[in-house]
């Protein structure tokens, strides 16, 4: 390095101290470097590697914070610049300023330098860093410590040796949680367990004990209950409490009787009575958390079963669940479980990540949505969060902190493959012109509301101002064309009866999903009756179930799920055959309707089949879903693809007039 320095030092005595070219000179200006070039390509590549170096188009010359100044001298050597005498002689020691560096500041890293543009742009792109106003320093989470040793070095600012040595152990320690998350195997014994646990979920369990705040994602059907109950035995920490979608609390308590039948359970049924005796178990349903508030305080232990359902910072059983885990007594475990973390987009991740305490280390809510989901502010004043940004970061910190997800394929070698295929058909003729009505009445209310809005933002309705503000508010009238999705159904029906008949007729069952009840009930009622729709009573859907399992093909060929209401806690795998005759607006729900017949217990090749009514919304609507689960899949598991654009908005925006 020394040897450098006077190499360099020896080359700079040999350049001229009077300009030979009025463009081709690299300025002192207060604390940063102004270098004035005619365009030279080879040049602008080498200055692009100056670290900060930016162009400013206005005075068409390029300016690079002082801290370069190393870089700077070696490019005057290299492609002959006047430097200013002051440059010249300007030597900044190995950290330049006494307080500028990075240091430990209580749970954060404080990053601290004198006011440069360029730094305070870099800085932004640490994840989670912020502005400290009061003590006027940035700070960033310690999981980000890398990035910001990284921002420091690229600086020149000072970096103790303590946070060196902390950086090598945190990569370690990330590397081998991020194996962890992965694992299919390990050598654990569950107390009083009744049966055996596959390898997989061993090395779930394993997982869970060792971090203790986890977000369990495994694929639909892969057993997450059972690894759940497993760790807060092994770890003998009760009581617990289970929060899940009112229609899996049965299928909770069945649980713990089927690997646990010593342990106690106790359901909460309904909103004004609770229980009194003591149980190990407390079994909740999401809509009754509200009504019984200090019943459900304290508990050593919490799981959230389908936590996507708490996706809405805003919703109230969200607030709740996160206020009851904030009252755990002791050195509990804290569980949230779905194969479906996100179903739209990562900003759903963020509430979830704060149930389990771990939001913290992505600097907070807004720092999440920033660094990961593209947050920005419209002309309207109005934050957007639906994007997609540094995906495959974003799974790497979550695998290095509280996350396992182990695919299907990699687990159960033995489980038969799915296959998906689209259907297109041709529409029944008598719905076309219901459905074109239907359009005409959507695009009447379209136009409406954009002549509403020109006349309050002043603008022309065909304006992008007013194209803008709409698609802001789409969401808000996406309900509009379930019409269309309904209309779209029923003209597939005539042709799905006859796909129907031909699996029976081979002597095979089969399941139909749809989303309107009208739809759902048409269908039920034409093949026997089976259903699973919203409004059953528990016992009503468990009777549907059983028949459809032990009857033979011949007796209960069919089972129609409304997919709202069938998408989870449901085992139907004495079918292979499922028909998607109505699509749900998110991959998510497809995926966890196709795990009803998909799962351990399958034992046959699985085939999904979705139904398109050509030249309808059928074809946009399934569009949509697979620009969704490239987004989707690359967050929860980090298989990064050509992203999509998710906008739902569009197909409201596409009845603009234009």
């Amino acid at each position: 390095m020394m040897g450098e320095t006077r190499g360099l030092r020896k080359k700079l005595s040999e350049v001229n101290m009077e300009p030979m070219e009025e463009d081709k000179r690299i300025m002192l200006n207060d604390d940063e470097i102004i270098l004035h070039s005619p365009y030279n390509a080879n040049e602008v590549t080498a200055v692009k590697e100056i670290v900060g170096a930016r162009w400013d188009r206005l005075n068409k010359a390029w300016r690079i914070p002082v801290s370069s100044l190393k870089q700077i001298k070696a490019y005057a050597v290299q492609f002959d610049y006047w430097l200013d005498p002051d440059l010249r002689i300007l030597d900044l020691p190995e950290h330049p300023y006494e307080r500028e560096g990075i240091d430990l500041s209580g749970e954060s890293i404080a990053i601290r330098f004198r006011y440069d543009s360029v730094k305070v742009a870099e800085v932004k792109q640490v994840a989670g860093s912020r502005w400290d106003g009061k003590n006027k320093v940035w700070k960033c989470p310690k999981s980000s410590l890398v990035q910001a040793i990284e921002f420091a070095k690229n600086f020149r600012l000072h970096v103790p040796e303590e946070l060196e040595s902390m950086q090598l152990k945190i990569a370690e320690s990330q590397a081998e949680k991020i194996a962890a998350s992965r694992a299919t195997n390990a050598d654990i014994e569950i107390p009083d367990l009744n049966g055996e646990l596959l390898p997989y979920q061993k090395a779930g369990v394993e997982y869970i004990i060792k971090n203790r705040k986890v977000f369990l994602a495994d694929e639909m059907g892969l057993g997450k209950t059972v690894q759940a109950l497993a760790s807060v035995q092994h770890e003998n920490a009760f009581p617990c409490l289970i929060v899940c979608p009112p229609n899996l609390a049965l299928n909770w308590a069945t649980e713990i009787d089927k690997f646990f039948p010593t342990r106690t359970w106790k359901r909460v049924v309904n909103r004004s009575d609770f229980p009194e005796e003591d149980a190990d178990f407390t079994i909740v349903g999401y809509s009754n958390i509200d009504f019984h508030p200090e019943n459900l305080k304290g508990y050593t232990s919490y799981i959230f079963d389908e936590s996507h359902y708490l996706k809405n910072p805003k919703s109230k059983r969200t607030k709740r669940s996160q206020s009851l885990v904030k009252t755990a007594s002791g050195n509990g475990l804290v569980l949230c479980l779905t194969g479906t973390p996100i179903t739209n987009r990562p900003a759903e991740y963020g509430p979830q990540l704060e149930i389990i305490g771990r939001l913290k280390e992505f600097g907070g809510l807004w720092a999440f949505y920033k660094r990961y989901c593209g947050a920005f502010r419209d002309r309207f004043n109005q934050w957007h969060i639906d994007g997609a940004s540094n995906l495959d970061e974003l799974n790497e910190r979550l695998r290095g902190s509280c996350y396992i997800r182990r695919p299907k394929d990699e687990v159960l070698e033995d489980l038969p493959p799915i296959r998906h295929s689209e259907w297109l058909i041709d529409p029944d003729p008598k719905h076309l012109a219901e459905y074109g009505k239907a359009e005409k009445d959507i695009a009447k209310f379209v136009a409406e509301r954009a002549a509403e809005l020109a006349k309050e933002l002043g603008k022309d309705p065909k304006s992008a101002a007013v194209r803008a503000k709409f698609k802001a508010e789409a969401h808000e009238h996406l309900i509009k064309l379930s019409v269309l999705k309904k209309i779209a159904a029923k003209s597939k029906l005539k042709a799905v009866d006859e796909w129907v008949e031909s699996r029976i007729n081979e002597g095979r069952k089969v399941v139909l999903a749809a989303h309107h009840r009208e739809v759902v009930n048409l269908l039920a009622d034409q093949y026997g009756g089976l259903k699973i729709q919203g409004g059953m009573t528990p016992d009503e859907v468990q009777s549907a179930k059983e028949t459809f399992m032990e009857k033979s093909a011949e007796d209960a060929p069919v089972i129609v799920l409304s997919i709202q209401a069938a998408k989870t806690g449901h085992t139907l795998t004495a079918s292979q055959d499922m028909l998607f005759v109505e699509h749900p607006w998110t991959p998510a729900d497809v995926d966890q309707v196709s795990a009803r017949i998909h799962r351990i217990g399958t034992t046959g090749s699985v085939q999904i089949t979705h139904a398109l009514a050509s030249g309808t919304i059928d074809e946009q609507v399934f569009q949509l879903i697979n620009n969704k689960r490239a987004v989707v899949d690359a967050a929860t598991d980090g298989s990064i693809e050509d992203l999509e654009e998710i906008n739902m908005a569009t197909l409201m925006e596409d009845f603009l007039p234009s």
